[in-house]
């Protein structure tokens, strides 16, 4: 029996936590060892630790940030990083007859894994770039300031208190929106870049934000045309509209003519979901 394996690809906050944690509910093996909760993942990053050290790692010897958070494309592995990858997947392969993984450095070594397992189905999870990078610029946040520091004393406290936090989300924006944008597109032109060499028997897409709606055809796509052995669970019982932060504006941050390529490729994507 051939094994199946799912490589569930897409930008970093663009929900794929969220996606991954559900099929895990519906029976999907995503790791022996997952990623715990974190900074701006309460539930848990659902990311098999043996792909995310491994990918991080990779891309340390490349001398690449190995949080991912790239704006040029990745350089192609080579033989040790590809023997590498390949003992992960051997084993996964020895044990499991279905599969699969989540973690979005996965998208900057989507050739290299079509070489390296090219009977995979890929889910392909995107999320428009003004969610993400909002989402990017929250997160963010989180990380520099985990405390409420902000002391104000006398009157209007509240007020002034709202003022000093968007201050401070303004002077992020200023500084990293236009990063966070450029390594959306990179990432998002990776994944159509595969999708153009790949069959479209082997992979559909989904908007993270329409999940709620489209769960029962993407569970169909997953069980009736690929045939992998899951059981339906809701997704409205894993999704916690409390957890989503509030969306930052962060257009007036950025060059017209970086959004506009953004909105392209999100046009593309949005043509391809399966609903």
């Amino acid at each position: 029996m051939q094994n199946k394996t799912l490589i569930i690809a897409g930008m970093h906050r663009s929900g794929t936590s969220l996606t991954t944690q559900w099929l895990y509910r519906c029976g999907l093996n995503v790791g022996e060892n997952l990623l715990g909760a974190g900074i701006g993942n309460d539930d848990g990053h659902y990311e098999d630790i043996d792909f995310y050290e491994a990918q991080k790692q990779i891309l340390r010897n490349k001398n690449i940030e190995d949080s991912g958070f790239t704006e040029t494309p990745v350089p192609g592995l080579v033989l040790e990083e590809k023997e590498f990858l390949q003992n992960i997947i051997s084993k996964k392969n020895s044990s499991f007859k279905e599969w699969g993984w989540k973690d979005p450095r996965t998208c900057l070594f989507l050739r290299d894994y079509e070489d390296l397992l090219p009977e995979a189905y890929y889910l392909v999870v995107f999320r428009d770039w003004k969610s993400t990078v909002s989402s990017l610029i929250s997160r963010t946040y989180k990380v520099i300031y985990p405390v409420d520091d902000i002391v104000i004393k006398g009157l209007f406290k509240k007020y002034r208190k709202r003022l000093e936090v968007q201050k401070r989300i303004e002077e992020l924006c200023e500084e990293r929106a236009t990063n966070f944008l450029k390594i959306w597109i990179l990432y998002n032109k990776e994944i159509l870049k595969s999708m153009s060499r790949l069959s479209k028997d082997n992979y559909t897409v989904v908007n993270f934000g329409a999940l709620l709606q489209s769960d029962k055809d993407v569970f169909k796509m997953l069980t009736e045309h690929w045939n992998f052995d899951l059981n339906y669970v809701c997704f409205k019982e894993i999704y916690k509209p409390k957890l989503i932060s509030k969306e930052i504006n962060t257009s007036r941050f950025i060059d017209k003519a970086l959004i506009a390529e953004a909105e392209k490729i999100e046009n593309i994507l949005q043509k391809k979901t399966t609903a």
